[in-house]
């Protein structure tokens, strides 16, 4: 079969990172990229012998490219797709896909009226630790789950200068930017436990603060979620955490399934602690391997080929925004509001 052409508007660090996984997945085919900077469309264009655009609207006009991936900085994110959605391409957006759910639907109903596609970068559906925990719960290995915990703690220089620029320009401490510790992680956070709940959440509390790298936007947020049902989760992120905390806690009525990790980044460690017969029993897994899958895709390119719904669909995309901006205005009050 033919492969999907593709094109990435905005070759920054993120933006070289979907070039390699383009370039390395069967079925796709990377054709184009855009930068303002000269220096990036140079070094695009000389490690993956692609066509380079000095504009982003340049890429935009490239009829050859049917799917575009929107790899800029978060509060361009909106920008850029609606006009990339004008031209008639089909999108993988990078997380978050907006700044708020009413931004996201704009994007998802201009490409219905377009009849073209939009994907958002949930890359986090494949990893090793989420997909166990799922099957922790949908298996009910520890019984009836009635109290999960999703964490992401750590204290790292390094995320304050994640970006081309580095340390030169730390978007992620900057609010024009779309920076903080809710926009980088909640979308995967919130994704992966929407995923797992199979139901819908009811109501909200959450604290967002910035204390030490930045005031400006939050480096540490969390957020106690109430679901239809009874369950009960929290989410939680920061880059304040001098000893990470457990990334997953999972409670039910007949165990407790945690999953720890030396490294932050590779949280390859499931302790099970339950009764078989009323004898206490402990399980081990060990799932090493890479923080990140390969797998996000593969998925993609076997959804287009087949003509199958996308990994990541609409109405979940919609969620997972719905309820991050449940958690701006719950911060923002100091109280519970309705999810």
């Amino acid at each position: 079969m033919d492969e999907i052409p593709i094109g990435v508007l905005g070759v920054g660090r993120i933006g070289l990172f979907h070039c390699e996984r383009i370039r390395s997945t069967p079925g796709l085919k990377l054709i184009a990229a855009s930068s303002r900077s000269a220096d990036l469309t140079t070094a695009a264009r000389l490690r993956f012998g692609v066509k380079t655009y000095p504009s982003h609207e340049e890429l935009i006009d490239d009829t050859t490219v049917q799917w575009l991936v929107i790899a800029t900085t978060t509060d361009q994110h909106h920008r850029w797709a609606l006009a990339a959605l004008d031209n008639g391409k089909s999108l993988i957006i990078e997380k978050p896909i907006a700044l708020s759910y009413g931004e996201a639907l704009e994007i998802y109903d201009k490409a219905a009226a377009k009849g073209v596609k939009v994907l958002p970068h949930h890359s986090r559906r494949w990893d090793r630790d989420f997909l166990l925990v799922r099957r922790v719960v949908d298996e009910g290995l520890v019984g009836k789950a009635y109290r999960i915990e999703s964490r992401r703690t750590s204290f790292s220089t390094g995320w304050a200068g994640w970006g081309a620029q580095g340390m030169a320009n730390p978007w992620r401490l900057k609010k024009g930017y779309g920076g903080g510790m809710l926009n980088d992680w909640a979308p995967h956070l919130v994704d992966q436990l929407l995923v797992i709940a199979r139901t819908r959440p009811v109501c909200v509390y959450a604290w967002l603060g910035g204390k030490v790298w930045t005031e400006e936007v939050d480096d540490h947020f969390w957020a106690e979620l109430t679901f239809d049902g009874g369950l009960s989760c929290r989410v939680e992120a920061s880059n304040n955490h001098r000893i990470p905390l457990p990334r997953w806690s999972v409670v039910g009525t007949k165990g407790t399934f945690h999953v720890r990790g030396e490294d932050t980044d590779s949280w390859n460690e499931g302790e099970l602690r339950s009764e078989f017969y009323g004898v206490p029993e402990t399980r081990h897994f060990d799932f090493s391997g890479p923080e990140l899958t390969d797998a996000f895709y593969p998925a993609f390119v076997e959804a287009v080929r087949s003509s199958k719904e996308l990994p990541i669909t609409r109405e979940q995309t919609l969620a997972v925004m719905r309820l991050i901006d449940r958690i701006k205005e719950s911060a923002a009050l100091g109280t519970s509001v309705p999810a």
